[in-house]
């Protein structure tokens, strides 16, 4: 089975060497370069549904993170090897994904397990599909804080996840999810292998238990048929600019 194949059809597939050890270091540059510039991380999770009734604490919890690097200039910018990746995408899976956003992030000891949840529920986005591209930047294991996934899960949408609690945002929604309905899979990663996963697939990461980094660059990618759905997501930043029914490739502007 092809790579989209078995993407569509388990939601989840690793492909090695997806990155080469000079885009590696590259990207090793770009988090050290952000640091170095006080460029700020991720503050707080993204409530795309509703307000927590109580406060929470900031992403800082779960990981340091940088959103959209690539739409920097400069150092720290990921822009080139977006552009790469897009390249080696149109041969693995197709040749019509267009780059949606990115984020460079580092899991260390003092950071939080992240809870079971989708990514496509964040978005305000109607797609029949999604590629999210995981690429480890470091040896990546369950016990470094390694992303685990829930095979098959990804048949049916489900609700935005509360990141700090694993409820979801919405008080009236229901969870439709439970992990020891699938097989859980958590792939053993070495610096430039990649896991290709289905916007709709659950995942979650526990603690990194390892006490050294756990780096890594992810992007999402997305079929020309996507299309802008504010309903879907309606506090994301960018339903108050786009047009319901347009396609999202016309506004190539990332979230």
């Amino acid at each position: 089975m092809s790579v989209l194949g078995t993407l569509l059809d388990e939601g989840v597939v690793i492909v090695r060497s997806l990155l080469n050890p000079m885009d590696v270091e590259m990207l090793h540059s770009c988090l050290d370069a952000l640091r170095a510039e006080g460029v700020p991380t991720t503050q707080q999770v993204l409530y795309t549904h509703e307000l927590p009734s109580s406060p929470r604490p900031g992403f800082e919890r779960l990981f340091e993170q940088w959103f959209n690097p690539h739409n920097r200039h400069g150092l720290g910018s990921t822009r080139l090897l977006l552009d790469r990746l897009g390249a080696r995408l149109a041969v693995e899976l197709t040749d019509e994904l267009f780059a949606f956003q990115d984020v460079l992030l580092s899991k260390h000891a003092g950071h939080a397990a992240l809870p079971w949840h989708q990514d496509q529920p964040f978005w305000p986005i109607e797609t029949p599909w999604a590629a999210v591209v995981w690429c480890a930047l470091d040896p990546v294991q369950l016990e470094r804080g390694g992303v685990e996934f829930a095979i098959g899960s990804h048949r049916q949408l489900g609700p935005a996840i509360d990141l700090h609690t694993g409820e979801p945002q919405r008080a009236d929604a229901a969870m439709p999810f439970e992990s020891s309905a699938f097989e859980i899979c958590c792939p053993v990663l070495v610096p430039g292998d990649a896991v290709i996963f289905h916007g709709r697939m659950w995942h979650r990461s526990g603690i990194n238990h390892v006490g050294l980094p756990r780096r890594a660059w992810i992007s999402t990618w997305l079929p020309p048929e996507a299309r802008w759905s504010p309903a879907l997501a309606p506090r994301h930043p960018r339903s108050r600019s786009v047009v319901a029914g347009t396609l999202v490739h016309l506004a190539r502007k990332p979230s």
